[in-house]
């Protein structure tokens, strides 16, 4: 059974064993009337439209701070009393009003304060000074505050009425934050969409402590499957800005593609990358605070999702109000198998996009150019089977994949973690057929490769040509078509009930190979960390393995790879016994390889946060004692692989 999996991931290390007990919560006041009589509603804000108007060449912002109601879960659903900015005279919103400038702008900003307590507003500052200032304002006080925005880039503001600090604010004051956005002076903008991250903790233990076991996150102020749906046409050139506003991190997966990352910063300075700082990703982790600014080509059709990796942050819904459940019901609810009598029915077959994930998820339909015709011509084959050696009833079962020629079946008591290597070649079509032999419905998703969408993984959302992929049912199977256009390091999970079944085995490694190369599995060594059933970070399926004999001076492929459910701070160190430094000379980064100008030799110390993958050349520089160790954010070493290296 798991440790608690909802506390927040900077509070998870190192990790506890113990069993989740039943919680007794307090309702905190966001679930009863505050007494002043109806609140306002509080609408969700698609950061499109810019706060304020513009007066002689200054900005002029009055934004207010107010209790109201907001209503995640669409229009019919519970309404959750929260504090919300919004300009004056309109309605509130969540997050608050974007405000939006070219560089040299004045901004003369007023805020009334009409919630109960104390409002202190970080942000509406200029950025060109050790501290910024902050807008301390009295209930039912106004101040305001004058600014010059100079400096290009993303930016937030953000307040709290309960007198703590930015990573400490859990209830009514939590979603008190906005977008600021900084465009350069002189040229045209770029069309682009601004996404802020938010949070919500409906409840609170006894103690005043949150109750994260009901918690849920927003993009824009709605969870999926309540978010927005994104819709581009084949072809187009795709600007994102995201903004964490959370006091969580979050390791960010755009399904099917690379996006390119052009700038980081956080609420006070904004890196805008040059071109030999940029990288590309399908996975990159925002610590609490921070912003990124990201492009990619939409090139391929069909439907996909950007989503947060942190597995827990993606779960289906809390229910809310007087519905909400207590910890232990809550974990048994997203952890226990399906009900197959309500699968056979179809119901969770046609819904589970929308039934079976929650928070920050963002979907994409992208729209097929007139010319698209996906390949239909030969392809190489594996068979790739979903197995569990448990009985039915198990809690604790066990599942596996397993590869096996044509015409045979694998030993279902053979299951290991992680899953076999699933070999693929650059520019190969290949067709893998998934057969399921588990009792209950999975999927598997090609985590980092550039497929056509019917086989990206995602039940019920994943589409193209007219087709919606389904979910792979006991005894039924799935031929996946795919032809990967580059080698490098990538993943495979399941991408259903994960949280049960990816951490029960359902996980492994990709290795895309050039054309005419051939596996070589002395040489080219993964080192996979992932999650075992009670929650708990491993490394290549355990927390001691074996010794591997190496060779000195000998060149290796050390590819390194992060699939846990909720260990974002991931390290992998190779060390040696004398406690000298190990270099190594980075490769690729999610199968992408390095430019020539990014392959200088490091410290062998690499964070690989949740969805990443880091290829790494190294060659040891003489006999001895060496570890690859799997570590948690706290240095904690979770898992480790003796290596003795000989002449």
């Amino acid at each position: 059974m798991f440790a608690n999996p909802f506390l927040r991931s900077s509070q998870k290390m190192p990790r506890l064993s113990a069993l989740i007990a039943p919680a007794v919560v307090l309702t905190v006041a966001a679930h009863h009337p505050s007494g002043h009589g109806a609140l306002p509603p509080i609408v969700a804000n698609d950061n499109r439209a810019a706060a304020g108007v513009m007066k002689n060449g200054v900005l002029e912002v009055q934004l207010e701070a107010h209790e109201g109601a907001w209503r995640p879960y669409g229009g019919d659903g519970p309404p959750i009393t929260i504090q919300a900015f919004g300009e004056r005279g309109k309605p509130l919103q969540t997050p608050g009003p974007m405000i939006r400038v070219v560089s040299g702008t004045r901004i003369h900003a007023t805020v009334t304060n009409s919630t109960p307590a104390t409002l202190v507003v970080h942000g509406l500052a200029g950025r060109h000074h050790p501290t910024m200032d902050t807008l301390v304002v009295p209930s039912g006080a106004t101040r305001e505050v004058t600014f010059v925005a100079s400096d290009p880039g993303t930016f937030f503001y953000w307040g709290s009425t309960t007198g703590v600090g930015f990573g400490d604010r859990h209830f009514e004051d939590v979603q008190l934050n906005g977008a600021l956005i900084v465009d350069p002076a002189g040229v045209p903008r770029r069309p682009d969409r601004v996404f802020v991250v938010q949070w919500h903790n409906p409840q609170k233990l006894p103690d005043g402590t949150p109750n994260f076991s009901n918690t849920f996150f927003t993009f824009n102020g709605m969870p999926w499957p309540y978010t927005e749906r994104l819709s581009y046409d084949q072809g187009d050139s795709v600007h994102w800005r995201i903004i964490n506003t959370t006091a969580d991190v979050h390791p960010l997966h755009l399904h099917g593609f690379y996006y390119r990352i052009t700038a980081r910063g956080d609420i006070q300075r904004d890196t805008l990358y040059w071109p030999a700082q940029e990288r590309m990703a399908v996975t990159e982790l925002m610590d609490d605070g921070t912003t990124m600014d990201l492009s990619w080509l939409a090139d391929r059709p069909g439907g996909w999702i950007f989503h947060c990796h942190l597995n827990f942050h993606v779960l289906p819904n809390p229910t809310l109000g007087a519905a909400i459940k207590s910890d232990s019901a809550r974990l048994h609810e997203i952890v226990s198998a399906p009900d197959m009598g309500v699968m056979q029915q179809g119901h969770a077959m046609d819904n589970h996009a929308e039934k079976g994930m929650g928070g920050l998820v963002l979907a994409i339909n992208i729209k097929p150019s007139a010319n698209w015709k996906p390949y239909a011509g030969p392809r190489e084959r594996l068979r790739l089977f979903i197995q569990t050696d448990s009985q039915p009833g198990d809690t604790a079962r066990r599942f596996g994949y397993a590869l096996a020629k044509a015409g045979e079946v694998p030993d279902p008591h053979a299951l290991k973690w992680p899953g076999p290597p699933l070999i693929l070649h650059k520019g190969k079509p290949t067709s893998i057929w998934v057969i399921n032999n588990a009792p209950e419905p999975s999927q598997v998703h090609w985590h980092g490769l550039e497929i056509d969408s019917y086989y990206d993984g995602v039940a019920g959302l994943s589409s193209n040509a007219g087709m919606v992929s389904p979910m792979i049912m006991p005894r039924d199977s799935f031929e996946v078509t795919l032809t990967p256009p580059r080698a490098g390091s990538f993943m495979y999970h399941t991408h259903i009930n994960d949280i049960r079944q990816q951490s029960h085995g359902l996980y492994g490694p990709i290795v895309v190979l050039d054309s005419a190369q051939t596996w070589d599995p002395e040489n080219d060594l993964i080192f996979q960390a992932g999650t075992d059933p009670t929650d708990n970070p491993i490394l290549n399926g355990s927390k001691s393995l074996p010794l591997l004999t190496l060779h000195a001076r000998k060149p290796y492929r050390f590819r390194l790879m992060n699939i846990t459910l909720d260990n974002p701070f991931n390290e992998l160190w190779l060390t040696a016994s004398t406690g000298a430094a190990v270099r190594w000379t980075p490769i690729a980064k999610d199968g992408f390889d390095r430019p020539a100008w990014q392959r200088e030799p490091a410290l062998s110390r690499q964070r690989v946060s949740i969805g990443e993958t880091y290829d790494f050349r190294v060659i040891f520089p003489d006999t001895g004692t060496y570890a690859m160790e799997g570590r948690v954010g706290t240095g904690f070493i979770y898992g480790r692989q003796p290596i003795h290296v000989v002449k």
